[in-house]
């Protein structure tokens, strides 16, 4: 630890380490996990409806400023709009986040669900899963902009009838027969995806923050394929006051983004899991609930939020330190299912529990498995089983004391602190750089939550490899016609055609077909 920056360095010869991403990647995943916490993502970092308004007001042209009679959007203006710009809520509303932090708890809550700090979470995409139905793209991305919050479900209309369903939800919102508490967690969770102060201004400078501006990207490296090849036209970022000249969009090495699951904490008792407010990081937040789905309501668009306290159980965390960003994950100890199907693996952070052959590596937890008890037995995967506690390693132990995280009980359960000690409940699940390993067998990379029901063959690195939109029918000059340009969102699926065993499909993973 140097001056508060974790340095990676060479045991043996003292020398820093040129490229600890590729060569120490669980050592390196565990930097980020101290640098995310240190820097608050959950309350500083921009949410995605921060990142690109529903509604956004175009980039002011030279000479422009935001004010009462000119809609445009200034990087770093104090006067931009807060519902039409880009936010980055560390920087905007940093006296209110100061106040939510050192508040009591009966005002905390207060500033939690005010309208500048609450935060812009959604379900995930899991009707994509669903290989026996065709996906109604525009419906899910009309609810997904939808202006109108649902009602608190302490108080929702239902057949008629203003209900608390709070008591209800929390009864129905499990099957008897679950199969996979992952998949009840990612289906009933509240998902915050975010993005450090880099990424945003990346976006925001460079006019990524509408699809317009997207689009301008898209048809200037068209134009320079078909003109100019084999020369690529230089890519500038805006700078200094200069607008940008994007061919394509190249994040800096500094950009993270994270996705996050947060459990409310009614829900989480009913699953069986601890419930001690200091055991998890913890947070104001509402989960999305069908109310149709789950059997309480006659109406099919039934919803509300379920609003409270709750649970960081697990996030993702992707970094551009290498070209093809860095994919890490994480999982707290009370997800029963954390190490299924791939195990984990953590060669720096917390050594394995396992009872292991002498002089073997302590870097990996074996996924559970059991006889299938049949009359001819085979070994089997036993998911939902609950994993023996890793123990932390001295060399980490040392450097998050000298951080001061995992230091102190909370006082808070609407705001963490970097020093709870419930961020020592938290394991690194695996890091994944690269598509391949040396021998060219895949590598994989899933979340028991974020994944649950497809880790057999999720790949983080894959995945993404095939995120992006369609804007059909749309060439230089055409005016954008929102229904059109979003009707093929999920044109190039991340999914393949296979199903996993649990039956869903399956994530993509390998090399990219280009």
């Amino acid at each position: 630890l140097v001056s508060g920056q974790l340095q990676a360095v060479n045991k043996i010869s003292g020398k820093l380490i040129s490229n600890p991403a590729m060569t120490c990647p669980d050592m390196f995943s565990w930097k980020l996990f101290a640098d995310v916490i240190t820097d608050k993502f959950w309350s500083n970092w921009a949410d995605e409806r921060q990142n690109w308004p529903a509604e956004p007001y175009p980039l002011c042209l030279a000479g422009q400023k935001p004010g009462a009679s000119v809609n445009c959007c200034l990087p770093g203006d104090k006067n931009n709009s807060a519902e039409h710009c880009p936010v980055f809520p560390g920087e905007q509303f940093k006296s209110q986040l100061t106040a939510l932090a050192k508040a009591k708890p009966d005002k905390a809550v207060d500033h939690a669900k005010s309208s500048e700090l609450k935060r812009h979470t959604r379900l995930p995409f899991h009707s994509q899963l669903n290989p026996l139905t065709k996906v109604n793209t525009a419906a899910m991305l009309k609810a997904q902009s939808a202006s109108t919050e649902p009602a608190n479900c302490e108080a929702v209309t239902v057949n008629g009838q203003t209900k608390n369903m709070v008591p209800a939800i929390s009864k129905a919102f499990k099957p008897a027969d679950p199969q996979s508490i992952g998949r009840v967690i990612r289906q009933t969770n509240a998902e915050l995806t975010v993005r450090n102060q880099v990424f945003h201004n990346y976006l925001f400078n460079n006019n990524l923050y509408n699809a317009n501006g997207a689009l301008d990207v898209f048809f200037a490296n068209q134009a320079n394929m078909q003109q100019d090849a084999p020369y690529r036209k230089n890519n500038q970022s805006a700078h200094d006051g200069q607008p940008a000249s994007l061919v394509r969009i190249d994040l800096p090495s500094d950009a993270v983004m994270i996705k996050s699951n947060w459990l409310h904490k009614d829900l989480a008792a009913q699953l069986g899991m601890d419930t001690d407010a200091n055991a998890y990081a913890s947070k104001y937040l509402a989960t999305q609930i069908n109310l149709n789905a789950l059997g309480l309501s006659e109406d099919p668009t039934a919803s509300c939020n379920l609003e409270g306290v709750h649970y960081l159980v697990a996030f993702h965390i992707s970094s551009k330190d290498i070209p093809n960003w860095v994919w890490t994950t994480f999982e707290h100890i009370a997800l029963p299912g954390r190490c299924d199907v791939t195990g984990c693996n953590d060669a720096y952070g917390y050594s394995s529990a396992d009872a292991r052959p002498a002089n073997t590596a302590d870097n990996y937890v074996v996924p559970n498995q059991q006889s299938d008890n049949l009359n001819q037995s085979s070994i089997v995967l036993h998911h939902d089983a609950g994993y023996p506690i890793e123990t932390i390693r001295p060399e980490w132990q040392k450097l998050l004391s000298a951080m001061n995280i995992g230091t102190k009980t909370s006082t808070n359960a609407f705001e963490p602190a970097a020093a709870n000690k419930a961020w020592l409940n938290y394991r690194l699940k695996g890091s994944q750089v690269e598509y391949v390993n040396a021998i060219g067998q895949p590598t994989f990379l899933g979340n028991s939550v974020t994944e649950a029901g497809f880790m057999d063959g999720s790949s983080c690195i894959g995945c993404h490899s095939r995120a992006g939109v369609a804007a059909l029918g749309t060439k230089p000059g055409d005016k954008l016609d929102p229904a059109s340009s979003f009707k093929h969102f999920l044109a190039l699926s991340v999914f393949e055609t296979s199903l996993s065993d649990f039956g869903y499909f399956r994530s993509h993973n390998g090399i990219p077909n280009p």
